[in-house]
């Protein structure tokens, strides 16, 4: 979802005349668009600002020099902004944190940035946007990508699971479908610029629903179910896939779609994030490892697709037995690939009030043993198909 969201700010400011370049030193306007999922993520961004401030003395005259005679100024000091789920998780705190930053915008005011940048420049002032919880813009307007052979398409943003882990409904808010017309036409608009392969992205795909601009009529509402279907039928794609879906949603009438579209791959990310219900429980994902296992029975047996996943280990109060229940149920069902975190704190969710009780050593010594076994069955899988 970020690189989509860096991809079409991009745009966004080639549209309104700025130009992009590819060095921090060169630049005058440096933005970090930044995620809150991990700690290791933030811990990396403010390291960044850090590093990028010794580029650009703090100045908040903002002096101003000009480039040719007749040309616009530019300002001798850098401004950084620090946008996205960081921005809109920690606001007016990082100024007092990172006092060379001077813009820090939430995920869903990305549009105004272009504007809140003459702000500054006209201002000489630090600017904060963060209060709109739902984007009520469509932001992916602009044609800019940044490859030539694929391209990713935003169905929905946020979340309204709030699983006890993740600070996404904090920062992105409630779940938000776009209108199913502007995702065709954004589609389209690709499939015409010469990208035929697309993505659909979402916090949680298969919870899409649009309901915004249809009649009061539940019948003509579409859902993710229907939307794939619409989608399959543009004239010149070629193929498709999406991420992420929750194993509350998924059901046996998506298989059959994901079957019967010719154009869908037949790939599905579906993350288990531990094989103990008593942890689950705790996360609050709403199913238990029977019901994911059998879930992917029936995927596997409709489609005879590839599955993927997410495991988090070290969650509060995870024993060893609870440990040994995800290793089971990794080598039951054998993922054919799995990315796995170790399990970070994050401000505003639930489990941030239990402990964080299993050592850090211990953390570490159980990633290795999933990513090994992981590497394994991976290996073995390519080695079969390829047999």
């Amino acid at each position: 979802m970020n690189s989509r969201d860096s991809e079409a700010l991009a745009g966004l400011l080639r549209d309104k005349g700025f130009i992009l370049t590819d060095s921090p030193d060169s630049a005058d306007v440096i933005l970090f668009n930044t995620c809150s999922v991990r700690q290791h993520a933030e811990d990396k961004v403010w390291s960044e600002i850090g590093r990028i401030a010794k580029l650009s003395p703090l100045d908040f005259a903002y002096k101003t020099r000009k480039i040719k005679a007749g040309g616009t100024p530019r300002p001798t000091k850098k401004i950084v902004g620090l946008v996205g789920c960081m921005a809109q998780n920690y606001k007016d705190e990082i100024f007092k944190r990172c006092p060379n930053v001077d813009l820090v915008v939430g995920p869903n005011d990305l549009i105004s940035i272009p504007l809140l940048i003459e702000a500054i420049l006209r201002e000489r002032s630090q600017v904060i946007a963060v209060g709109t919880m739902e984007r009520e813009q469509d932001f992916y307007i602009s044609n800019f990508r940044r490859e030539k052979d694929h391209a990713y398409v935003v169905i929905s943003e946020g979340c309204s699971n709030f699983c006890s882990y993740c600070v996404v409904p904090f920062v992105r808010g409630r779940l938000h479908s776009r209108p199913h017309q502007e995702i065709l036409k954004e589609i389209k608009s690709t499939v015409n610029s010469g990208i035929k392969d697309i993505t659909l992205l979402g916090q949680n795909v298969n919870a899409y629903l649009d309901t915004d601009h249809l009649p009061d009529k539940p019948s003509n509402y579409v859902n993710f179910i229907e939307l794939i279907k619409k989608i399959d039928e543009v004239e010149g794609l070629k193929s498709f896939d999406f991420v992420t879906s929750h194993p509350k949603d998924t059901s046996q009438e998506l298989f059959l779609a994901m079957r019967d579209c010719k154009k869908l791959k037949k790939q599905l990310h579906l993350p288990v994030q531990s094989g103990s219900d008593r942890i689950l429980k705790l996360m609050n994902r709403g199913y238990t490892a029977k019901q994911y296992s059998e879930l992917v029975k029936e995927y596997r047996k409709i489609t005879n697709g590839r599955i993927t996943t997410d495991i988090i280990v070290g969650f509060p109060t995870e024993a060893q037995g609870d440990f040994n229940q995800t290793l089971n149920l990794m080598k039951e069902i054998e993922f054919n690939s799995a990315y796995i975190f170790k399990y970070s704190p994050r401000p505003h969710t639930e489990a941030e009030n239990l402990k964080d009780d299993v050592a850090l050593k211990e953390k570490e010594l159980r990633h290795k043993i999933l990513l090994d076994l992981q590497k394994e069955i991976s290996q073995n899988k390519k080695c079969t198909s390829i047999l």
